[in-house]
């Protein structure tokens, strides 16, 4: 089992050698003019959603101030949570930018701190039915940055509920495909809910078109959200699920969270 929580080069457009949009327009880089031989570049969301992102270019330098020459720069992070644009630098060839720029996204918020009072619903009804087949450090596949989620057996087709409230900030549903190797990670389908406190709940290997929501709907707790599958790196039909703070890098991290009457520390 494997996340993928960030896109590269996913449903990307350029219009005019100047816009670059991401993940069906979630975000758009521009480049303007800034002097006789430099471009400014800067990035905007479209979508009124928090996401981190890593720009990635070769030809990327500081905006320079003054008179010095502007240093070279291998990277710049960005946290959209508005929608006003932000600066990331200048290159000298437009051309050249587009062709070595590669970007990375989380969505969610960088500075997200987990309400530990929150006791989340089981995502399974009714819970006892439904046996976790990994927990917190699982051996299979639960470490490092997903250390902390359960995975939860169920037949394929099983109805998923919203484990806590929030506002549906990415969705897929066309994968086709599962396996027991990481290979088959692109190919999992899956939900993630933004809660108020700036943590995503996300939902994976839901069956193909299994999402029964869409990006920017409001859900409340116990709400039908999507169906249980077998896809991306799965080695038997099963739900996993986790808590998640987004880091630049589109990495992320789990948190340690509370599940009515379900034991969350253990691990399998």
């Amino acid at each position: 089992m494997g996340l993928l929580l960030f896109s590269l080069f996913s449903s990307f457009t350029v219009s005019a050698k100047n816009t670059g949009c991401f993940d069906n327009k979630r975000f758009c880089f521009e480049i303007t003019p800034s002097s006789s031989s430099l471009y400014l570049v800067s990035v905007q969301r479209k979508v009124k959603l928090p996401v981190a992102l890593t720009l990635y270019s070769n030809v990327l330098h500081d905006i320079p101030t003054g008179k010095n020459e502007p240093k070279p720069k291998a990277h710049v992070n960005a946290f959209l949570d508005s929608n006003n644009k932000v600066l990331l630098g200048v290159v000298k060839n437009t051309d050249a930018f587009w062709q070595s720029m590669r970007v990375k996204w989380t969505v969610g918020r960088v500075d997200a701190l987990h309400d530990n009072d929150y006791t989340y619903m089981s995502p399974l009804q009714p819970a006892s039915e439904y046996r976790i087949v990994q927990g917190f450090n699982g051996k299979f596949s639960h470490s490092g940055a997903s250390r902390y989620a359960l995975d939860f057996a169920a037949p394929v087709g099983t109805p998923i509920l919203a484990a806590r409230e929030g506002i549906v900030v990415d969705t897929k549903d066309d994968g086709n495909k599962g396996g027991p190797t990481p290979k088959f990670a692109k190919y999992a389908n899956y939900v993630v809910i933004l809660h108020s406190d700036g943590t995503t709940g996300e939902y994976y290997h839901l069956k193909h078109k299994g999402v029964a929501v869409t990006r920017g709907q409001n859900v409340q707790q116990g709400q039908l959200i999507g169906y249980t599958g077998d896809t991306g790196f799965s080695s038997l039909p099963h739900l996993h699920f986790g808590i998640y703070v987004a880091k630049f890098h589109g990495k992320y991290i789990s948190v340690p969270f509370s599940l009515a009457n379900t034991p969350t520390k253990a691990s399998y």
